[in-house]
């Protein structure tokens, strides 16, 4: 009689001495025999990321006559041309693991007759951003998507028991225009929406602060000490009876509440269980590709308004509209990737910038102008191209970073990552105003890295008016998540082997 080889589930617990919980790194014996892989999925588990930029990927050229890029490579295919906008790509070494999509149209329709997954003519900015992560129509510029994101949707599919079902940032950290009453935008700062405990839909709100999202990833992760852990155990204890304690305050009130505030509670709750859920578990030692990041520290201050609306005449600053995003962009990033790597989590949505974006490109990339005006004229071609290679750097650096992660199989977590990089336009004709503009969801761009799910990584597939969330799709469909997003059926065939 053979004997019954020993499997551990991913996410095994050690308990030692005084109830400390100690998640163990992802080991050989978490892999399935072959024997076992007609019953259970075989291997490391596949990640998701969505990242955003708030910007066109082209401009006026030729006296405003017509438009063009600096993001579509010339050649077709494998080992495709280095564009100035893809310039990260080659910088971090991962141009082979990274798709370029090009020819995509969003479509348009006027008022009350917006096609499937498509914008109302009269609209732009906001109106490009709901079809792309939710596969909605978007009738205005200001309304939440008719269903659940692309996040959202992968994060209920694939999450399993991580303790941070869907990470959720953006890196931009206010509008700077100097006219919101929202410092966070208002939609525009929102990429994220799922289903309410009520079938209702939620906004999910990013974290902006990158020392906040440091803190709920690896608070609790576990030092080697004797007396650290002792330490360490006693903090979470003390968090979990002040949830507690709130928990049953709040409790009390739902007799005296009416409906709306009854469900906000529910909502509320199911946000306790989850970080209870956080505070139950002290996160991986440190072993392996899963690490304990450097603490980032405190967050870079918070700049002012690139754009003075009370009068004309102000001078351009070079320093306002900005609050150091590069920065911020690399540490949520690295968390991205090391939450990945620990199995914290398996899903992110990160918002690089908001639609129609103000910040600063001077911090940059040295050009005078905010990364909106830049596509309107504020500066060259070569300025937009700068603008979108700083939003590429972003994905490059995570495809970077999950590629040099190894699994216990011997592949790298990027081997069973699926990551996409939307914009907010093209360039082409603008249905609003019938001429060339930036204004437009022609000739669309998408990025897509990884090889989960038989994704063929380092081509440049030219997919002729296909809907720009079909790439999302592809890239849902390559984590295991079938069918499509929203009203946005197909995938791109030619970005699987």
């Amino acid at each position: 009689m053979s004997k019954k080889r020993l499997v551990l589930p991913r996410r095994t617990f050690l308990r030692g001495l005084g109830g400390i919980a100690l998640a163990l790194p992802a080991l050989e014996i978490m892999s399935e025999t072959t024997a076992a892989r007609a019953a259970v999925p075989p291997g490391p588990p596949t990640r998701y990321a969505f990242f955003y930029g708030g910007v066109s990927t082209g401009t006026y050229v030729d006296n405003y006559t017509t438009t063009a890029d600096l993001i579509v490579p010339s050649t077709q295919g494998l080992g495709y041309e280095i564009t100035p906008s893809l310039e990260p790509l080659a910088t971090y070494g991962v141009q082979d693991d990274v798709s370029v999509v090009s020819g995509l149209t969003l479509p348009w329709g006027n008022a009350g007759a917006v096609p499937p997954g498509g914008r109302r003519t009269d609209l732009f900015h906001g109106g490009t951003v709901t079809p792309q992560i939710s596969g909605y129509r978007a009738e205005t510029d200001s309304s939440p998507p008719g269903g659940p994101t692309s996040d959202q949707i992968v994060a209920d599919a694939i999450a399993g028991d991580t303790i941070q079902k869907c990470l959720v940032y953006r890196v931009q950290t206010v509008d700077y225009d100097g006219t919101s009453t929202d410092p966070g935008g208002g939609i525009g700062g929102r990429l994220s929406w799922k289903r309410g405990a009520n079938g209702d839909l939620v906004e999910v709100d990013p974290i902006v602060s990158p020392h906040l999202a440091y803190q709920s990833l690896f608070s609790g992760f576990a030092p080697a000490d004797p007396v650290e852990a002792q330490k360490a155990e006693f903090e979470l204890r003390r968090r979990k009876s002040v949830l507690d304690l709130v928990r049953g305050n709040t409790e009390r009130l739902l007799g005296r509440l009416g409906k709306a505030d009854n469900l906000r509670m529910q909502q509320h709750f199911d946000e306790l269980r989850a970080l209870e859920k956080k505070l139950s578990t002290i996160a991986p030692l440190q072993q392996g590709a899963c690490q304990l990041p450097t603490d980032p520290g405190e967050d870079p201050p918070i700049g002012g308004a690139i754009i003075e609306w009370a009068g004309e005449g102000v001078p351009y600053s070079t320093t306002e509209g900005y609050s150091d995003e590069d920065k911020r962009a690399d540490v949520l990033t690295d968390l991205v990737a090391m939450a990945f790597a620990c199995d914290l989590s398996r899903v992110a949505s990160v918002q690089l910038t908001m639609w129609k974006c103000y910040m600063n490109m001077f911090q940059i990339a040295g050009w005078q102008s905010d990364m909106h005006n830049l596509t309107h004229g504020g500066g060259p071609l070569e300025s937009v191209g700068d603008a979108v290679a700083w939003n590429v750097k972003q994905l490059a650096r995570l495809a970077k970073k999950l590629k040099d992660k190894p699994e216990p199989d011997g592949s790298t977590v990027l081997d069973h990552s699926a990551l996409v990089l939307t914009f907010e336009g093209g360039h082409g004709i603008d249905p609003g105003a019938g001429e060339p503009a930036p204004h437009s969801t022609e000739n669309m761009t998408c990025l897509i890295a990884g090889r989960a799910g038989g994704l063929k990584s380092g081509q440049h597939v030219v997919a002729k008016d296909k809907h720009p969330a079909s790439v999302v799709v592809s890239a849902m469909n390559a984590v295991g998540v079938d069918g499509g997003l929203g009203e946005v059926d197909a995938n791109i065939p030619e970005l699987f082997a």
